[in-house]
Formats: structure tokens, C-alpha cells, sequence
């Protein structure tokens, strides 16, 4: 790891820091103003931080996907991106920082306690499938986090105390957040199928045969079914309000499990590449 990538880094992580815990002081202390200064913290950590993936990426000649630490520190980055982009498309997701944003950083301290050193690239990890495959998985993990992030602010508006009430009411209406939750999650299903599809052509690339039961791809399969499930029983089944909201929480858990816990766990073809 190069100096300038480490000192962005910790820069980045602080910013991430300052911005998550103005994102909980305002829901806890009712300060709705402080959110722009969440907003503002985390767009001064992506500076810092996409410098450090640059320099990564041009030190290692490799995206940011190899390693465990690459894996945390890309997936912190592209949550915060799409995070901001969506304030930009829609003001009413500005509150969803109050997951968002603790989750980015806690995603960044995790990469301050696994290997940081360079590792050589396999031929295998030279495919554009294998590109495809990560970058949905990104994408799909950062939209559906904004989606939970608006579900938390739907259960935690549900029961809003009654001296509160002023302050509650300037989170968006309820039916406003089950809907944009929906968005997110339709959105990012999309994207775990692309994931989930070019994985099984890089597989057959690699291994030869596109789906083996590896331990990452059972669970890359189950978290690809939760969403399908939610947004099944969204559709045809009705389902809305607090118990799609639960179930949000739920699945999310879920899905972090798939992407980060996995390879850790359990011994496999993919382990090899989670160092």
C-alpha cells in the first residue's frame, strides 16, 4: 500500500465517521438541518477515498475486487456514490444516510482489520464477465442498502412518540418510503440478477461449468431469492407497510452475509480470492 493510498484512506474513513454520526445525532436529537452537513461530510470523504481506490488500482494494475480489503473499501464507495446521487434525484432519501452512512464507514474500519498488501492476479480474474460480476454486486448491495435505509426510517416513523411528532413529520409520508424502498429494491434485483449471470459465465470460463454449489454461490442464490420473494409478495400478494419494511431489515442481513461473510466462513473456490 502506497503512503498517499493510506492517508486518503483514513481521511476518507474519518469524513465517513463525521458523516454518520451527524446523520444519528439529527434523528436523535430532532435536528433535521444537520442533515445537509451528513451530506456535505460524505461528499469531502469521496474525494479522498476515490483517490485511494485510484491509487490502488494503478499500484496493484487491478480493479478494486481482488482482496477482502478492495472488496470493503469499493463496496463502502459505491454505496456512498449512489447514496448522493439519489439526494440528487429525490431530497426524500436524505434521511436514509441514517443507515447508509454508519454502514459505509463500519465497512471501512473493516478494511483497516484484514490484509492491505497487493496480491498477484490470477489469468483467471482477467475477464470482463468477472468485472460485470462485481460491479452489479455493487450496485445491487448499494441500492438495496438506501431501500433499507428508507425502511428503517418507515418502522422508526411508525412509532414515533407523541412529543416527537413534529419532528417525525418531516420524514417523508410513509407510504412515500414503502414506495421508494420498493424502487430501490426492484432496482438492485435487477442488479444481482446481472451479478448473479455473469457470474455463472465467468465460472464456466474459469472452472468450466457455470454453477458448482460453491458455498458464495448458494448464498448469492438465496440472497437473489429473498428480494425475488419481497418483491413478489409487493406485487402480487399485497404486502406493503411495516411487515415489507421487517422483511427489508431482514433480507439485508441476509445479503450482507452473502457478500462479506461468506468467503470467510466457509472453504471454497471463491475462498482463494477473498484474501
Amino acid at each position: 500500500m502506497s503512503q498517499i493510498e493510506w492517508i486518503t484512506y483514513i481521511a476518507a474513513s474519518a469524513f465517513y465517521a463525521v458523516s454518520a454520526a451527524i446523520y444519528v445525532f439529527s434523528v436523535v436529537f430532532k435536528k433535521e438541518h444537520w442533515l445537509k452537513y451528513g451530506a456535505t461530510c460524505a461528499i469531502f470523504g469521496l474525494v479522498p477515498h476515490s483517490i485511494a481506490l485510484l491509487a490502488r488500482w494503478i499500484e496493484s494494475g487491478h480493479g478494486p475486487y481482488y482482496s477482502m480489503y478492495e472488496v470493503f473499501s469499493s463496496y463502502a464507495w459505491v454505496s456512498v456514490v449512489l447514496f448522493l446521487l439519489s439526494i440528487i434525484r429525490t431530497n426524500k432519501t436524505r434521511f436514509a444516510g441514517l443507515v447508509v452512512m454508519p454502514v459505509s464507514f463500519i465497512l471501512m474500519g473493516l478494511g483497516f482489520n484484514v490484509s492491505m498488501e497487493i496480491s498477484t492476479v490470477p489469468p483467471s480474474l482477467n475477464s470482463f464477465w468477472l468485472v460485470a460480476h462485481v460491479g452489479f454486486a455493487k450496485l445491487g448491495f448499494g441500492s438495496i442498502l438506501i431501500a433499507t435505509g428508507m425502511s428503517v426510517l418507515h418502522l422508526l416513523k411508525e412509532r414515533e412518540p407523541v412529543r416527537y411528532r413534529e419532528f417525525f413529520e418531516r420524514f417523508p409520508p410513509i407510504r412515500i418510503m414503502d414506495d421508494l424502498s420498493y424502487q430501490f429494491v426492484a432496482v438492485g434485483f435487477i442488479f444481482l440478477t446481472i451479478m448473479v449471470a455473469a457470474g455463472a459465465i465467468w465460472a464456466d470460463q474459469t472452472w468450466g461449468r457455470y454453477w458448482g454449489w460453491d458455498p458464495i454461490e448458494i448464498w448469492s442464490l438465496i440472497s437473489w431469492l429473498v428480494y425475488g420473494v419481497y418483491l413478489h409478495l409487493r406485487m402480487n400478494v399485497g404486502w406493503g407497510g411495516k411487515r415489507a419494511a421487517w422483511l427489508m431489515v431482514f433480507n439485508m442481513v441476509i445479503l450482507i452475509f452473502s457478500l462479506f461473510a461468506t468467503g470467510i466462513v466457509y472453504d471454497g473456490l471463491h475462498s482463494a480470492y477473498m484474501t
